[in-house]
């Protein structure tokens, strides 16, 4: 047998195999993904990428994993133990990218919508029937999920500006959302930043009175790339197409449609009757960052102190582009 016979059978023999066992080739070939996400619809797009394939059609094999609060996910995709984090910005990331870790802000999802209050600010029902408004907040107990430095803080902080306060004119509690019906029953908190369904519950439930929203328009939540990907142009590019194409999917009423919502219940664990009758986000389907709240987060927590470090952080060393 010849040389170039030889060779050209041994092609044969590894096409035929390829052609027997694609599904295992192609699985072999697949570079893992590990996502960390907070089980909100406000990474919708996430969801839709891993149920409908366009991860494996990228050339991934994702896993998803739910993680408690956007701060906690900064330290875990620094270090490389997740590749992606879905969740919000915060003065954890912020910090995090000041002391030299490798992070980047890549993507915008969750816009505050136009119609709808899916994230909003509540006051107490007995308080608000005795006359309390956002101006009257000054020294009153004000909860919402995470820390000072978290993004519902930042959003409190936007919907106090034009009443002329600041975060530090309000004593700020983390009041996670298994706690705050009973905060609002035990009057433990004057008033209340929380998201669907828990903006619709706690009034229909008589307990507090929705007074303000954050302006539409704004995101502060979307995604952040670790080391594995922001060493490698190609493969950032392969999950950004794949998180563009769940973006895509989820734009306007689309958001609703069944194999959307089938995927929204897996990751967030939420009813599926609680989603659909709930305020949806708006969401981008180029997923383009929103330079002006990553900037403003940024000024407030300064000013406010919760950010220590001069001068701000440039967008250079925030934000990767791909």
């Amino acid at each position: 047998m010849t040389t170039s016979r030889a060779r050209f059978l041994t092609a044969a023999a590894l096409g035929a195999a390829a052609a027997a066992f694609p599904t295992a080739i192609l699985a072999q070939t697949r570079k893992p993904l590990a996502i960390g996400y907070v089980p909100s619809t406000l990474f919708a797009p996430v969801f839709v990428a891993a149920e409908k394939g366009y991860f494996r059609e990228a050339g991934f094999d994702a896993n998803l994993s739910p993680i408690v609060a956007g701060a906690d996910s900064m330290s875990l995709v620094a270090q490389g133990q997740i590749d992606v984090a879905a969740a919000a910005l915060s003065a954890a990331f912020y910090n995090a990218v000041n002391r030299g870790l490798e992070v980047k802000f890549v993507a915008s999802t969750g816009y505050q919508p136009r119609h709808g209050h899916p994230s909003a600010l509540l006051i107490r029902k007995d308080l608000y029937d005795g006359g309390l408004r956002v101006a009257g907040l000054k020294g009153k107990k004000v909860g919402w999920i995470g820390n000072i430095g978290a993004a519902s803080a930042y959003y409190v902080a936007r919907i106090l500006r034009p009443a002329g306060l600041k975060l530090t004119d309000v004593e700020a509690l983390n009041i996670p959302n298994p706690d705050q019906q009973a905060a609002l029953e035990h009057k433990a908190v004057d008033a209340l930043f929380t998201s669907a369904p828990f903006t619709e519950e706690f009034q229909q439930l008589k307990l507090a009175t929705l007074v303000a929203a954050p302006p539409p328009g704004i995101a502060a939540a979307g995604i952040f790339f670790g080391p594995s990907l922001l060493r490698n142009a190609e493969t950032a590019r392969a999950a950004m197409a794949a998180l563009r194409k769940g973006a895509a999917d989820v734009i306007g009423e689309a958001f609703y449609a069944p194999p959307n919502l089938d995927a929204y219940v897996k990751y967030t664990k939420q009813p599926l009757d609680v989603i659909k009758a709930a305020p949806r986000y708006d969401f981008k389907p180029d997923l383009r960052i929103d330079q002006g709240t990553l900037e403003d987060m940024q000024r407030e927590f300064l000013a406010d102190n919760i950010l220590t470090y001069k001068p701000p952080l440039n967008e250079v060393r925030l934000v990767a582009r791909f």
